[in-house]
């Protein structure tokens, strides 16, 4: 959930007083991104996880703004810089290194990463049993709502990294946020890291995708939005935008004195719009209804260095969490929003599979569906009119083609092993670890280390037990 500040009382009335904020940065635009790290105790029986009080001990070693709380206390969160496409290296040496430093003041205090993107053995009760004290993680957690019981499940036990982008206009957020949706399934498995288990019980399909589709596509905005394929321009997706936010039901809301108040379950009537008869029509509620939207790719806000908003960035949230998913996240989103050639280049194979004109909706929703519920098939599952294996390797000699214009040859290595070998990290681990105990011993004994070189997945590193 993105900060919002709880004491803009700015009005808003109607669309136009927010339009413009949506316009884009111009040629300023900048892509970061956001790495989310699970810590446990492997010294202990059952190497449970990040306690409240080790996340503050963690927190407080560490003592630097770029590391930001999540709700359940095993889970920090590492931002990038934000930059240019031309200093994409700069970003990713800068996420490297934070990672590291993260994770060697970890291990100073006993506590190890997860070595798969959620830890598998754990679950979404005992995870939530653990909210870090902030006013907006106690109301929506602690206690949470009966009716957003597997919303809040979902981001318990799921992790991701996040790409951001500042558009450059908002048709160009239109057009890459479309774009990234037709990609989605086949991003989601591209960087999946998961193990064949979830909450300690065996599970064959993407773990992030079924609990975010049971979830979130009925709530809070979840799903495939229809306005951003019905939509003609930039202009018009953001109308639609701004409609769905300020209708967007709400669980909590500020008062004029920066007080969040919790809505009962099963109380929908409370909206941005709802709330101009309270005098609550203010930019911290505003903020707060896009906030707790959390589809695919969300939109949400740039701020100043004192707190206002200045602007919108679109996030990419597909992404798995492993050695080398943020660096191929970054890549490939970065690439796409920058790359004239490779983006139009992608739209073209795009459309021979299937995603063009208004076929598109469909034809997505049931890829989606494939992909959350591939059953150990990963890339051997339809994809448009295509088959995703196929899909993958044209993908990766269209991002190959543009490796030398980005001087990104190593760090794309990775991303075309998977696509051509069809081996994911979450393919490599079934096959690896099959069973729970398996999959729990080698967390505790696994060389931390891997973490350090990016440039290498599952399927490089234990090519020789493949």
């Amino acid at each position: 959930m993105s900060e919002v500040n709880s004491n803009d009382l700015t009005e808003i009335n109607g669309a136009d007083d927010v339009f413009a904020l949506y316009d884009g940065v111009g040629n300023n635009s900048k892509a970061g991104i956001e790495v989310e790290l699970s810590f446990f105790d492997p010294s202990k029986p059952d190497s449970p996880v990040m306690d409240l009080q080790q996340n503050t001990q963690l927190k407080n070693v560490v003592d630097s703004d770029w590391l930001h709380n999540e709700p359940t206390s095993e889970l920090l969160e590492v931002a990038s810089i934000a930059a240019p496409f031309s200093q994409m290296k700069g970003v990713l040496k800068d996420t490297n290194d934070k990672i590291k430093i993260l994770a060697d003041a970890a291990s100073k205090l006993g506590l190890k990463r997860s070595y798969f993107q959620e830890l598998p053995d754990k679950t979404a009760s005992e995870l939530l049993s653990r909210i870090v004290d902030i006013d907006r993680y106690k109301i929506m957690y602690a206690p949470y709502r009966a009716d957003m019981k597997k919303c809040v499940e979902y981001f318990a036990v799921c992790k991701s990294n996040q790409v951001s982008i500042s558009p450059k206009t908002s048709d160009h957020m239109l057009e890459n946020i479309r774009r990234l949706y037709l990609l989605a399934p086949f991003l989601f498995l591209l960087t999946d890291n998961s193990a064949g288990f979830s909450e300690g019980k065996p599970f064959k399909n993407h773990i992030g995708m079924s609990m975010r589709h049971d979830g979130l596509a009925n709530w809070r905005g979840g799903g495939l939005p229809p306005y951003l394929f019905t939509a003609k321009s930039g202009a018009e997706f953001i109308e639609n935008h701004i409609n769905n936010v300020m209708n967007n039901p709400l669980f909590m809301y500020y008062d004029r004195d920066g007080k969040l108040t919790g809505v009962p379950s099963g109380d929908n009537s409370v909206t941005f719009n709802s709330l101009k008869s309270r005098g609550l029509n203010i930019s911290s509620n505003y903020y707060l209804a896009q906030s707790t939207i959390w589809p695919d790719v969300k939109i949400a806000t740039l701020k100043d260095n004192d707190g206002t908003v200045s602007g919108h960035r679109y996030e990419a949230r597909m992404f798995g969490v492993g050695m080398h998913q943020h660096q191929s996240a970054f890549i490939i989103t970065s690439a796409l929003a920058f790359h004239r050639d490779f983006a139009a280049q992608i739209d073209e194979l795009l459309a021979r599979y299937g995603f063009v004109g208004d076929n598109c909706y469909e034809l997505l929703q049931k890829s989606y569906k494939n992909a959350r519920e591939h059953d150990g098939k990963f890339f051997d599952i339809a994809y448009g009119t295509g088959i995703m294996a196929e899909f993958a390797k044209e993908f990766a000699d269209l991002i190959e083609n543009i490796a030398s214009d980005i001087d990104m040859s190593h760090e794309m290595r990775p991303i075309l092993d998977i696509c051509r070998s069809g081996y994911t990290d979450g393919k490599v681990n079934r096959i690896l670890f099959p069973n729970l105990s398996d999959v729990t011993n080698f967390q505790k004994t696994y060389d931390s280390g891997v973490f350090e070189n990016p440039n290498i997945c599952a399927y490089m590193l234990f090519a020789d037990k493949l």
